[in-house]
């Protein structure tokens, strides 16, 4: 069974690719195990020439020269080894190397389209791969092959050491076949239910302050301890099944070593064979098997690494694909949405349906509706981070998804509904994670309105503002985020609720950020549920189950929406005529 497979019907998987790439220096780490097959022959050689040449010539020259030989040729034995190991521990951070960024792209890409946990664990699949490669188990697996070698040696000393050994060596690959039978099942289950808790564990630490704030920390350490036994008991099941694969293996060694070492003594009494051949056979047969044996010992790794390559080849193929072009002019903003709809996957009820309206450069518009009506999705449609699934968006007449995404940043500002900052400074988080040119910073962060807010900050623009920008509050997020978004030459602009975390003098700011970009001309998309901060959009777009209710004109559109002014309620009065008269009080 390979170790990394593919789909039946597919070519290799990138996981293969990746490993294929370093082809040449996996030949030569099969060099050096060849050259090590041969040394490793050497103890068995000297026992064999000690025993019937030396104790009988009682040379003492033999034995030094002998003596020096086997020294040398175990030296040369141990200097490989460490090579070998050292290269494929390179070879493995190659490998890594190769798919690290294509992983962290990959899950990126689905994390954004709201795939569960399972792009997060592929960074922990690549490290599974790298260590894999780089540990003793790839050379077991190395060395497996040359048993062949061994086999012809021993056929050469007797073939009935040759019978012995080829018995054992299919004995054990038996054994490792029934391991995997056996024992991968419940290996696989045990793997999926420790992803699943660490998984579980992650999203707590990511919601802290709400398990914190709400009461819920010991509630969720138990359940993710319910979750964590059941793997850590799943683990042990495995582990239990594992070694008895591995004692029976070690014990049919040991069995072996015996019998080779009976069977010489045998052949010895009958004159077929010398002392030295069957202290040499003994060496040799064990030698030729202890590949089998850690094989068999390390299985659970083995089942690990394939299970890590399979959904590092899943995540890699499952990843939407950009067909980027060539560089495009810097676009002017005129913004095209014909008949886009969004689906998550196939067969599922589209997020968006049938969305077509158009946005001449320097236009603003408004985006409204209820809950779950699919603004925030229209919105990662419009910036290209979603794919359309049926129709395009286009700026300037190229569709956004397939704009080169190094080219299209520079003209495009984007703040999410729920925003993100990184680990790092106030001065990176705006220039996008380079470290960006100081007066572009500050030109961001003006055009913003956040330029005073931070100059106040401890060490203004250096400020380090901690991982996931706990040091600063939820409106400076989003501020911060804001000049973020209007960083280097914004001609297209979407902003998702920027003002939900904003105070007054946060609005009015936020206010003035967009009377700047309209009037420098930037096409601009607002989404919000207060209506107070889409007064200066030109036109009004209100999304209702994932398709256009309405569109056109601000006034057009809010008027169709604003309230009615009740009727006056009907009160019961007669009008007063001349002929009424209002009686008299009687004076009795």
């Amino acid at each position: 069974m390979a170790l990394f497979p593919s789909p039946a019907g597919a070519s290799r998987g990138p996981v293969w690719q990746a490993l294929s790439a370093d082809k040449s220096l996996l030949w030569v780490a099969f060099a050096f195990t060849a050259a090590m097959a041969m040394l490793s022959l050497t103890v068995s050689f000297y026992m064999l020439e000690v025993y019937d040449r030396v104790l009988n010539s009682r040379s003492l020259d033999t034995l030094l020269l002998l003596t020096v030989i086997a020294v040398a040729g175990v030296a040369v034995f141990g200097a490989l080894d460490s090579l070998r190991l050292r290269l494929l521990i390179r070879i493995g951070m190659r490998v890594a190397d190769n798919l690290g960024a294509r992983v962290l792209r990959a899950s990126v890409a689905l994390t954004s389209r709201g795939v569960d946990s399972g792009p997060r664990q592929g960074l922990r699949d690549v490290e599974t791969v790298k260590n894999f490669i780089g540990s003793p188990a790839t050379a077991a697996v190395m060395d497996a092959p040359f048993l062949v070698f061994f086999l012809i040696v021993l056929f050469l000393l007797h073939w009935m050491f040759f019978a012995l050994v080829l018995g054992g060596g299919l004995l054990l690959v038996g054994l490792a076949v029934a391991d995997q039978i056996y024992s991968s099942p419940i290996a696989t289950q045990s793997i999926a239910a420790s992803i699943r808790a660490q998984a579980f564990a992650d999203d707590g630490l990511r919601n802290a302050e709400v398990l914190e704030g709400l009461g819920m920390s010991n509630t969720f350490v138990s359940r993710w301890r319910g979750q964590w036994l059941g793997a850590l008991k799943q683990n042990l099941n495995a582990s239990d099944r594992n070694s008895l694969f591995s004692a029976l293996s070690k014990t049919i060694r040991l069995v072996l070593q015996v019998a080779l070492l009976g069977v010489g003594a045998m052949l010895i009494l009958d004159f077929h064979a010398t002392g030295g051949v069957m202290i040499g056979a003994s060496i040799i047969g064990s030698r030729a098997l202890a590949p089998i044996e850690a094989i068999v010992g390390t299985w659970k790794s083995v089942i690990a690494t394939r299970l890590a390559a399979q959904r590092l080849d899943a995540l890699l193929r499952m990843a939407p694909k950009r067909d980027e072009g060539m560089a495009l002019p810097s676009p002017k903003g005129n913004l095209q949405v014909v008949r886009a709809g969004f689906a998550l996957s196939a067969g599922t009820k589209p997020i968006l349906a049938n969305i077509s309206f158009e946005l001449r450069a320097g236009e603003s518009l408004g985006v409204i509706g209820p809950s779950a009506s699919g603004k925030s999705s229209l919105a990662r449609l419009l910036v290209g981070a979603w794919p359309c699934t049926a129709g395009n968006v286009r700026l300037d007449g190229a569709d956004v998804y397939s704009w080169p995404r190094a080219e299209i940043s520079r003209y495009l500002g984007y703040l999410p509904q729920d925003v993100e900052l990184f680990g790092g400074t106030v001065r990176e988080n705006i220039a996008r994670l380079t470290e960006g040119e100081a007066e572009r910073v500050v030109t961001a962060a003006k055009l913003a309105n956040v330029h005073e807010m931070i100059l106040s900050l401890p060490k203004g623009y250096d400020t380090d503002i901690g991982e996931r920008a706990q040091r600063l509050s939820g409106g400076q997020r989003q501020r911060v985020g804001l000049a973020r978004a209007l960083y280097g030459e914004p001609r297209f602009v979407v902003l998702d609720e920027p003002n939900s975390n904003l105070d007054g003098p946060g609005e009015e700011a936020l206010a003035a950020t967009l009377m700047e970009l309209k009037r420098r001309g930037v096409t601009i998309v607002v989404i919000a549920h207060r209506p107070a901060i889409l007064a200066a959009m030109d036109k009004i777009l209100v999304l209702k189950d994932g398709t256009v209710d309405e569109f056109g004109p601000r006034a057009e559109v809010f008027a169709k929406f604003a309230p009615r002014p009740r009727p006056a309620a009907h009160t019961n009065v007669v009008a007063l005529t001349p002929d009424a008269r209002i009686p008299e009080k009687s004076d009795a």
